[in-house]
């Protein structure tokens, strides 16, 4: 039997791994975006509705409340059968489904929210990203590059 590296990092899975995300990419499911509307029940009052709403899309949940009240007062009860509704067909949120840092989360909420200026940022990004390695493509391969380390050498004694 074969045997297989073993790295410590946590992160790096083995390309044969049935458990890891490129295996499962193209299958249903949650993948590393983990921004989804969730009933937040540990921080809500009745039913984590208003919580789970405040989080989706970053508004204070103070303001997502007095919205659902005033709403509720003028146009009972309307908004009284949405928020039944919202309770029961919203998942509440699971406490296993977290980003891993701030930079995550920000990215993934940016992309539910937008994700044509997301994908129109990541592009700038790469092309900035390929220019910077051409330049240095071309820094490396140049002939002064092997003349300045040739000089180098040669001062050094090597």
């Amino acid at each position: 039997m074969p045997e297989r590296h073993h790295h410590h990092h946590h992160y790096h899975h083995h390309w044969r791994d049935r458990d890891g995300y490129a295996h499962r990419a193209g299958r249903p499911g949650p993948g590393p975006n983990f921004h989804r509307l969730r009933r937040d029940t540990r921080h809500g009052k009745i039913a984590g509705v208003c919580a789970g709403l405040s989080n989706y899309f970053g508004w204070s949940v103070k303001w997502v409340r007095v919205l659902s009240v005033l709403l509720t007062v003028f146009f009972f009860p309307l908004p009284l059968f949405a928020y039944l509704a919202a309770a029961v067909l919203i998942k509440p949120d699971d406490a296993r489904e977290h980003f891993a840092d701030d930079e995550s989360e920000q990215f993934w909420r940016k992309f539910s929210m937008r994700p044509k200026a997301t994908f129109s940022e990541l592009k700038h990004r790469f092309r900035a990203l390929d220019a910077r390695i051409a330049d240095l493509e071309h820094a490396v391969t140049s002939d002064e590059y092997g003349l300045r380390k040739a000089f180098r050498d040669l001062e050094r004694g090597v």
